[in-house]
C-alpha cells in the first residue's frame, strides 16, 4: 500500500500467544480492519517476557500471508537472545526475513557495528533503532560504521506501568534531533477500550497519554512535527478510537479545539472554519498568523469593528476593517496581549489545548475545531 500524501503512516500492535487479542483469528480480524481503515503497518515483540520467543514467531509467521496480502508492513522487536534462538545473526537476517517481516527493531545488546550490519541485509528490511534511547553520537556511530542509512528508522518505547512514560516535551527533544538528520520516528498511543495486560494500564509512549483518549493523544504528537509512524500500543482499540486516531493522523493540519465568541458573525465564522491555515515561515513572537486568512476573507468582505476586549493566551482574533490591508488576518495570541479596537476577538482556544500552541512553529498547519457546547469564553 502506497503511503499517505502526508508522508505519516498508522499501525497497530499485535502479540501473538498473548491474552485474549492474541489469538491467529482475533488477530487476523484486527489486521483486516487496520487494512480496511488505512493503517499499514503492524508492530510485535519477539521477546515478551511472557511468551516463548520461538512460538511467538511461529504464531507470527502464520499470519505473515495475510498481512502481505492486506499490504501491512510487519515490524517486530528482537532481543539478542531472540535473534540467536530463532539461527539469525547481524549479518544473516534471513531466518527473520522468512517471516515476512519488513522491519527489526532493535534494542539493547547490539552495538554500532551489528546495527550496520543489520542495515546491509539483501532482504530489504529496515532496521529500527530505540528512539527513547539513542542518541545522535551513537547513531553517528553507526552510519562512520558503514550503516545504509535509507534503511534505518527509529521508534519509541511504550512503558505498561504507571508513571514511567515520558513527558511529551522529551519526546520533542529526542524526535526532533533524530528527525533533524533525515531518520523517521515512530510512537506509540494507548487504547482505552482494549488494553494489554498484565497491567491493563495502556501502553504509551508519553505519560499524560496513558489517561487521554487516543486521538488527543495522537494530536499531541502530530504537533510535535516529528512523529511519522504512529502506532496503537494496546492491542485491542475499538473500531472507533482507529477511525478517531486516523482522521487526527491523516488529515491536514493539527487540529486545535476553540469555543466561539457569543457575538461571532457569519464573516468571522468562515474566516476560522473554512480553511486550513499555516502560521508564516517569518512566524512573530507574539502570535500565530494564518498565512491563508486573509486570502479566505476576500478584499470585498467587510469586518465590521466591535468592542475591544482583552487577547489572554489563546485568543483568536480577526483583524477588523479599521487594520486596512490587514483585515480579514486571523491570529492565534500566544501570550497575553492588551485590547485593540483593530482586532476582533472571536473565539478562545480550550485549556486543554494551550500548550499545543507552542508547538506551531514556523510554517506549522492547523484547523480550528468548533467545541459544540454554548459559545463563550471557556471558564
Amino acid at each position: 500500500m502506497d503511503e499517505p500524501a502526508t508522508g505519516r503512516t498508522l499501525g497497530i500492535a499485535v502479540y501473538p500467544g498473548y491474552g485474549p487479542e492474541g489469538t491467529e483469528e482475533a488477530i487476523a480480524r484486527r489486521m483486516e480492519e487496520a487494512a480496511r481503515r488505512g493503517y499499514t503497518e503492524v508492530f510485535t515483540s519477539l521477546h515478551l517476557p511472557e511468551a516463548s520467543p520461538v512460538a511467538t514467531a511461529e504464531r507470527l509467521a502464520r499470519l505473515a500471508g495475510r498481512a502481505r496480502s492486506l499490504g501491512l508492513r510487519l515490524w517486530a522487536d528482537v532481543a539478542p537472545s531472540a535473534l540467536a534462538a530463532l539461527g539469525a545473526a547481524p549479518d544473516n537476517l534471513e531466518p527473520l526475513a522468512s517471516l515476512g517481516l519488513s522491519a527489526l527493531r532493535v534494542d539493547h545488546g547490539y552495538d554500532a557495528a551489528a546495527v550496520a550490519a543489520m542495515t546491509r541485509n539483501p532482504y530489504g528490511l529496515d532496521v529500527v533503532v530505540n528512539a527513547s534511547t539513542v542518541r545522535p553520537a551513537a547513531l553517528d556511530r553507526i552510519l562512520a560504521a558503514g550503516a545504509r542509512a535509507e534503511r534505518l528508522a527509529a521508534c519509541h518505547n511504550f512503558y505498561p506501568r504507571p508513571e514511567t512514560g515520558l513527558s511529551i516535551w522529551w519526546v520533542h527533544r529526542l524526535s526532533s534531533a533524530l528527525a533533524e538528520r533525515g531518520i523517521r520516528v515512530a510512537a506509540f498511543v494507548p487504547s482505552q477500550h482494549g488494553r494489554r495486560g498484565p497491567l491493563f494500564a495502556g501502553l504509551p509512549t508519553v505519560e499524560r497519554h496513558r489517561s487521554l483518549p487516543p486521538d488527543r493523544a495522537a494530536t499531541e504528537l502530530l504537533a510535535l512535527g516529528c512523529i511519522h509512524t504512529l502506532f496503537f500500543g494496546d492491542p485491542g482499540p475499538s473500531t472507533d478510537e482507529m477511525e478517531a486516531v486516523r482522521a487526527v493522523w491523516r488529515g491536514d493540519g493539527i487540529p486545535l479545539r476553540v469555543r466561539l465568541h457569543r457575538d461571532i458573525t457569519a464573516v468571522e465564522r468562515a474566516i476560522v472554519e473554512g480553511t486550513v491555515h499555516a502560521n508564516r515561515l517569518d512566524a512573530a513572537e507574539a502570535v500565530v498568523r494564518s498565512t491563508t486568512s486573509r486570502t479566505s476573507a476576500g478584499s470585498a468582505t467587510a469586518i465590521p469593528p466591535r468592542p475591544a476586549e482583552p487577547r489572554p493566551r489563546g485568543t483568536v482574533t480577526v483583524d477588523n476593517d479599521r487594520y486596512l490591508r490587514y483585515a480579514g488576518e486571523l491570529q492565534v495570541t500566544l501570550r497575553d496581549l492588551p485590547p485593540d479596537e483593530r482586532v476582533n476577538v472571536v473565539g478562545w482556544v480550550l485549556a486543554d489545548d494551550l500548550h499545543l500552541l507552542d508547538f506551531l512553529g514556523p510554517g506549522a498547519r492547523f484547523r480550528l475545531v468548533v467545541d459544540g457546547r454554548n459559545p463563550g469564553r471557556p471558564s
